[in-house]
């Protein structure tokens, strides 16, 4: 009897001592600056000891030395009636795409300096100006998704311009998100997935594969990342697709995603953040993870953006402001 008592106790402090080791592995700091407080932020990105946090049409902007700045319609080129559709980080300067409601605005490019504005028809070889995705890949090489049309690549010469892959799918369908997988550029689309074999050195065309619903198990994909065994993984309207080099599965509440729909993905090891408008869950293959809602201290459940930092901070952008989650060892 005592044997038994003794393993029952034993049994509710191991729960116990899980469960607060649970809730203790993340701390979530709100970003209480007043510039980024209650804001939503639509994109982040932070590379070289930079962070930037894009709003409607204005970048909060941290460097490593800690300073911070702000760049809005007044003190920079970005277009007050323009929404900044994504942002990035390369070779220390900040870029910038903005769209309006009617058409796009280009790219915006800051060295802390000085600003360059790229537009079509005036900047070789972009496509045009309705930038709505924009991914640096692992060498440092910035790639633009256009709404329409395709992708281009930033081309640093004497004389920068810019490399272009017209895909005839975009032609019908609406792109939403870029990822470069080693040579294989995968576009996500309103209409499923496309990948692009940058390896191959033919009519680009030639180079496309696509898996458009249902041979894909969705139709829209919001965002794309890599994984463990060289996969590939896309947050769509309806849970996780996993692509094995051969064929899509798909994860979705039964499987216990409940970040659903996936719309912002980040790698971070062996686990992926998924962001929803529902809230952020940390999946790890068959361990769905926990889930962070408002109620865990976000400042909102509606993710909209997400990105790690170089320390392995997780850095996320809501319908009310921004946060910042650490993971405690």
């Amino acid at each position: 009897m005592r044997i038994c008592q003794l393993l029952a106790i034993l049994t509710v402090f191991f729960a116990l001592s899980t469960a607060a080791t649970a809730s203790e592995d993340f701390v979530i700091s709100k970003v209480s600056h007043p510039f980024v407080a209650n804001e939503e932020v639509r994109a982040i990105a932070a590379r070289q000891g930079i962070r930037v946090w894009a709003l409607h049409n204005s970048l909060f902007v941290e460097t490593s030395d800690g300073n911070v700045m702000t760049l809005t319609p007044e003190n920079s080129p970005l277009n007050a009636a323009g929404n900044i559709t994504s942002i990035g980080i390369c070779n220390n300067e900040i870029w910038v795409a903005q769209n309006s409601t009617f058409g796009g605005l280009g790219l915006f490019r800051y060295d802390f300096d000085r600003w360059t504005t790229f537009r079509d028809p005036d900047a070789p070889g972009l496509l045009n100006n309705r930038i709505v995705y924009m991914h640096v890949d692992k060498d440092d090489y910035l790639w633009f998704g256009h709404r329409e049309h395709g992708v281009s690549r930033f081309v640093e010469t004497v004389n920068p311009g810019f490399r272009s892959y017209k895909i005839m799918h975009f032609y019908d369908n609406s792109l939403l998100t870029v990822f470069m997988q080693l040579t294989h550029l995968w576009l996500g689309s309103s209409n499923g997935i496309v990948r692009l074999r940058t390896e191959i050195k033919s009519n680009v065309e030639l180079n496309v594969d696509k898996w458009l619903f249902p041979e894909f198990p969705a139709r829209e994909v919001f965002s794309i990342c890599d994984y463990t065994d060289d996969r590939i993984i896309a947050g769509t309207s309806r849970g996780l697709a996993i692509f094995d080099g051969k064929n899509w599965s798909l994860l979705r509440k039964v499987d216990g995603i409940k970040a659903i729909p996936a719309t912002c993905l980040q790698r971070d090891g062996d686990q992926i953040w998924i962001g929803s408008p529902t809230g952020l869950q940390l999946w790890q293959e068959k361990q769905p993870g926990r889930f962070f809602t408002e109620a865990d201290g976000l400042p909102a459940s509606h993710i909209k953006s997400l990105c790690l930092d170089e320390n392995g901070n997780l850095l996320v952008g809501t319908t009310r402001g921004a946060a910042i989650i650490v993971r405690q060892k």
